[in-house]
């Protein structure tokens, strides 16, 4: 099949978010809030199989399935607890979720992943050498997974993408 290939590449990748948290009540009316903010710098390499469909002499349609391969830099949290009790309030500062130190994780079991893979798939057009697309990331491998008897959470990043290219 002259339309099929194997494509690759690479992209940096700066991710932030978090969570506001809502107040929680007791009885006596005394609330508590958890604040999370996060931040992520990766490196992200596609392997993919993409299907060319020409539709002129500069311009093709591409379908593409594959493998993303992840590759975690950075990955910080940063939480922050207020209260109606002055005692509660506590602002960790950052800390590093890919170190097991003390001062960080703790214990190496607590630590999140430096390497994911995950499946990916979309669409995009080639016109002339600028490539634009739009692809689907979800995860295999998890960002954290921690087991303790039958307490067993996990963290899968899912994403999408909209991505300008060049082509060589």
């Amino acid at each position: 099949m002259k339309n099929l290939f194997l494509e690759t590449g690479g992209s940096l990748n700066f991710q932030t978010g978090g969570s506001d948290g809502e107040r929680v009540y007791n009885a006596d009316r005394e609330w508590l809030k958890i604040k999370e903010q996060y931040r992520n710098f990766n490196l992200q390499i596609p392997v993919d199989f993409a299907y060319h469909i020409r539709i002129s002499d500069n311009v093709s349609f591409v379908l593409f399935l594959g493998l993303n391969l992840r590759l975690n830099m950075i990955y910080r949290m940063k939480m922050s607890l207020n209260s109606s009790l002055p005692a509660l309030r506590d602002n960790t500062g950052w800390i590093n979720l890919l170190s097991s130190s003390e001062e960080n994780m703790g214990s190496s079991s607590l630590t999140w992943n430096w390497f994911q893979v995950g499946l990916t798939c979309g669409f995009g057009f080639n016109i002339n050498r600028i490539y634009v697309g739009l692809n689907g990331i979800v995860d295999f491998i998890p960002a954290f997974g921690y087991s303790e008897g039958d307490y067993k959470p996990k963290i899968n990043s899912e994403n999408v993408k909209l991505s300008v290219g060049y082509n060589f």
